[in-house]
Parts: C-alpha cells; sequence; structure tokens
C-alpha cells in the first residue's frame, strides 16, 4: 500500500517547521559566511526588505554588504521540534483510540 511512502514524505515536510531564523549578532556577512559557511542565509537590506541567499555549487549569490542591517541562519528550533513530535503522537493515539472505540469487538458496546 502507499500508506508508508505518504506517512514518510508528510513527515519530511514537517521537519522544516522544526527550523527558524536567528539572528546573528555583532557578526558581520563575510565573517558568518567564512566562518561557519551556511547553506543559506537571509539577510535584511537597509530599506527593510529580505532576502534569502542560497550557496549553489560553491557560488554564493551576492548583496552588497554596506546595504545589510541584520543576518540570520537557520536553525533546528528545540521548541519546534518537541510540539512537532508531541502533536503528531497526540493524533497517531487519538486515531487509534477512535478505531478501538469504532471497531467490532470494542469493549464498551
Amino acid at each position: 500500500m502507499l500508506r508508508r511512502p505518504f506517512a514518510c514524505t508528510l513527515l519530511l515536510c514537517y521537519l522544516a517547521a522544526c527550523t527558524s531564523w536567528h539572528v546573528e549578532k555583532e557578526v558581520s556577512p563575510l565573517q558568518l559566511i567564512s566562518t561557519k559557511h551556511p547553506r543559506a542565509v537571509r539577510v535584511t537590506r537597509s530599506d527593510g526588505s529580505r532576502i534569502v541567499l542560497e550557496q549553489h555549487n560553491g557560488v554564493l549569490s551576492g548583496v552588497a554588504a554596506r546595504d545589510v542591517t541584520e543576518v540570520a541562519t537557520s536553525k533546528v528550533s528545540a521548541g519546534k521540534t518537541i510540539g512537532l513530535f508531541l502533536g503528531l503522537s497526540t493524533v497517531a493515539v487519538g486515531i487509534a483510540v477512535i478505531a478501538c472505540l469504532s471497531g467490532p469487538g470494542c469493549a464498551y458496546e
């Protein structure tokens, strides 16, 4: 059946919910990129707009450093991860209870 591949695909889609952007304090974009080598950074420009710069094939697209007011990197959020797994566990237990109560041979008929 297709249940297992569908469930795995759905879980992988939810894993992105476990990350969030964290602003890097007191570091220039060049220092951040040269020391941490992130796959993507989100920069806030002086006009307030935000751009996500991703590294493809070793080449990082650019923005003038003088226009950047804030740099953020994507990191795993422990709170979101715990919340995701608790929520999914609650749904799974709820479905199991409903299936048990609505099926034949239920003790509460």
